[in-house]
């Protein structure tokens, strides 16, 4: 196997386990976000047991998923190749903005691959009918067609290339 699948495979498992782990807390933060009142954590928790069950706390883990394997797969599986594409082949000649460039593209790369399952994970997290994701799917493209798994992309893009750039260029 290529060094570039097991990279992007290993960054993409590693983060769908640990989405698994802290989806209840992503959805309670994203609750607390779209709440109109003020509202304790332990209630937004509260809530999610007593009328959802214990399930609710896990809506929308199956596009949280999907976002990770494609986010986090491309923005920590392509760094190498793409910092080597800016000129990073021997330590001499590998400086923090060549990284910080590398880091904010394979971020950028990633974000365009996971906006449309960030899109249903949100929307399916904050839903009262507790949405399937194929059939939320086929809602957003039949109301909003293609665009509707883009919003917010300038935003998510310009995030993941700071987040990533930085991370990326500090971690070696």
């Amino acid at each position: 196997m290529s060094d570039l699948f097991i990279n992007v495979f290993s960054a993409g498992s590693a983060a769908v386990l640990t989405s698994s782990i802290v989806h209840p807390i992503d959805v309670i933060k994203t609750r607390l976000q779209v709440c109109r009142k003020t509202k304790p954590m332990s209630r937004i928790f509260k809530d999610i047991i007593k009328h959802e069950n214990v399930t609710g706390l896990w809506k929308g883990v199956n596009a949280a998923w999907l976002r990770e394997a494609t986010y986090t797969s491309s923005r920590l599986g392509l760094y190498d190749p793409i910092k080597k594409v800016y000129g990073c082949t021997t330590p001499e000649n590998t400086t923090f903005l060549k990284k910080f460039l590398a880091g904010s593209t394979s971020g950028a790369i990633g974000s365009c691959f996971g906006n449309p399952f960030d899109v249903l994970k949100t929307n399916m997290m904050t839903s009262k009918d507790g949405n399937q994701i194929t059939s939320l799917a086929r809602r957003l493209y039949k109301s909003q067609g293609i665009k509707g798994f883009y919003r917010g992309i300038d935003s998510n893009i310009a995030r993941a290339m700071v987040l990533n750039g930085t991370k990326m260029s500090c971690y070696e």
